[in-house]
């Protein structure tokens, strides 16, 4: 009996060494060989688990690192723009580490400013464009960061969904995409802002044509002394009133722009091909040129207003002019912030497009763009998906702060509130982030509005060469040297500063044919008969 039991003993050892000897050399439980499980609330004593784990989700972009981001917009900061950005960059600085320093180029030097800052070895990232303002000039000279479908599925997935597919083949330059174009279908349309109160006075009862304009600033030049007319002033606003007139004439006689604004070129929009002349041998120039001096010379404008730093919104605003130039968008919150401030001035608002109809834009006439030489691209890829598509941080952009600035009035609407003079509705270079999903119209504000914009959707038309890219590689210095004559004798002539108009454009023609007009309206024209050939 003994020795069966120490045979029994022998056996049982034998087989603990065996097991001992299994686990020791690594073997793997079996779902039948893991021990029983542990009591609860015993993590401590857990073994470790050695199932093959699911595979993880890839990792995002990198944003251990805090970055401060510097954009550049234009036009004049506005007083609350620290206090708003305060808000926007605290929601950016826990969505994805970053913060932005915001920089302005006022109208009167955007101009000049813009392509300095290119060269200037400055450190910067993000920066307003459209193709009114450098989009093309500067993404063929590499200035600006190509932002690939890749780029946006990794870096602004937001965007990536909800950008208008037209939108993307616009933005392209030589096949490639180098902005991110507003999400907004924009109607440009001119209006004239009066004071009622003038009007009634002297029995002026329209300001919606060139006619009713000059009879409305005639009769404050007899009887207003104190007052200028139309208070045109800063690069911004020096133009319109002859934009205004060149538009009406131009319609009339079939021509379309084509090409950089600065090259000041034109062609028959009905001919089959086409024709690229300058303004300047138009007929219709020196008319439109003729009337301008006429206005000039009875006052209409300041004598300063070449030099005045001062756009007429703002003159109009503190009371020291009548009349008021500006686009439909800009009305909106200058006609909310003039009733509020001077409600005894009974402020009306008239059609100026007048025989011309209002341009129905292409998606770049605002953008937003990235450095090429910027140290942090992505983040700033990052950055403008959330000012463009975040809810939150776009409407702080593009309203200000709610309660303080503003204040919700549905789904669509706002209602601006008294502070709003210091940040103002859409007025602060937010168009490059204008996004329809997001987008509120001012409630209670210009009466007429809504019938003004039912007259102007149905009447608006996209331009002929809306987006025609002109590739400018091979007349970049003629092109410069005629953007220096533009902004010096062709603006002169477009404010009616001229004693003989004839003669200044005769001037104007040989400066720019000095400077090579012919040899850019050349390249004009034969890549605009291919773009026509190919749409």
């Amino acid at each position: 009996m003994k020795r069966k039991t120490n045979r029994i003993l022998s056996l049982l050892l034998a087989l603990i060494m065996c097991v001992g000897v299994l686990t020791a050399c690594g073997g793997g439980d079996t779902p039948a060989q893991k021990d029983p499980a542990p009591p609860a609330n015993t993590d401590t004593d857990k073994a470790p688990d050695t199932q093959p784990s699911e595979p993880s989700e890839p990792a995002g972009p990198d944003i251990s690192k805090a970055v401060t981001l510097t954009m550049y917009l234009i036009g004049d900061r506005p007083v609350d723009n620290d206090e708003v950005f305060e808000k926007i960059n605290e929601r950016l600085k826990a969505e994805i580490n970053a913060t932005i320093d915001v920089k302005f180029m006022s109208w009167s030097e955007y101009e000049s400013k813009y392509p300095l800052i290119f060269a200037s070895g400055e450190e910067w990232d993000i920066i307003y464009t459209a193709d009114w303002c450098f989009y093309n000039a500067q993404a063929t000279k590499q200035g600006f960061w190509e932002i690939t479908r890749e780029d946006l599925e990794t870096y602004a997935p937001m965007t990536a969904e909800t950008m208008y597919p037209e939108a993307w083949e616009q933005a392209k330059v030589g096949g490639k995409v180098y902005m991110l174009p507003m999400n907004y279908k924009e109607i440009t349309s001119y209006v004239y802002m009066a004071r009622g109160d003038l009007m009634d006075k002297y029995n002026i009862t329209s300001v919606s044509s060139l006619d009713e304009a000059e009879a409305y600033m005639d009769a404050i030049v007899q009887n207003e002394p104190g007052m200028i007319p139309l208070d045109v002033g800063s690069d911004y606003d020096k133009q319109f009133v002859f934009d205004r007139m060149w538009k009406q004439a131009s319609c009339q006689a079939g021509l379309t722009e084509v090409g950089p604004w600065q090259v000041m070129a034109c062609t028959k929009e009905d001919e089959s091909a086409a024709n690229v002349t300058g303004h300047y041998d138009q007929d219709i120039f020196e008319d439109v040129v003729t009337r301008l001096k006429d206005w000039k010379d009875r006052g209409f404008w300041s004598k300063n207003a070449v030099v005045n730093t001062q756009n007429n919104t703002e003159s109009f605003q503190a009371g020291r002019s009548a009349l008021a130039l500006m686009n439909a968008n800009t009305a909106k919150s200058v006609y909310a912030a003039v009733t509020a401030d001077h409600p005894e001035w009974d402020v009306r608002v008239f059609d100026a497009q007048e025989d011309a109809p209002p341009v129905l834009n292409s998606y770049l006439a605002n953008g937003m763009s990235i450095f090429s030489k910027s140290q942090y691209p992505e983040r700033a890829l990052m950055a403008l998906d959330y000012l463009r598509n975040d809810k939150e941080v776009n409407s702080l952009f593009c309203y200000g702060i709610e309660g303080k600035h503003w204040e919700a009035s549905g789904d669509n609407a706002l209602v601006s509130l008294p502070d709003s003079a210091n940040y103002a509705y859409d007025s602060n270079c937010n168009w490059g982030v204008r996004n329809d999903d997001n987008w509120r119209v001012i409630e209670g504000g210009i009466p007429n509005l809504p019938e003004l914009t039912a007259k102007w959707q149905e009447s608006a038309r996209s331009s002929l060469f809306q987006t025609f890219v002109f590739d400018d590689a091979e007349v970049k210095n003629e092109i410069a040297a005629m953007g220096e004559i533009f902004n010096t004798d062709y603006k002169l002539l477009t404010l009616g500063f001229t004693d003989d108009p004839a003669g200044d454009i005769a001037k104007l023609r040989d400066k720019m044919e000095a400077a090579g007009a012919n040899k850019v309206y050349a390249a004009l024209q034969d890549q605009a008969n291919a773009f026509l050939a190919a749409n």
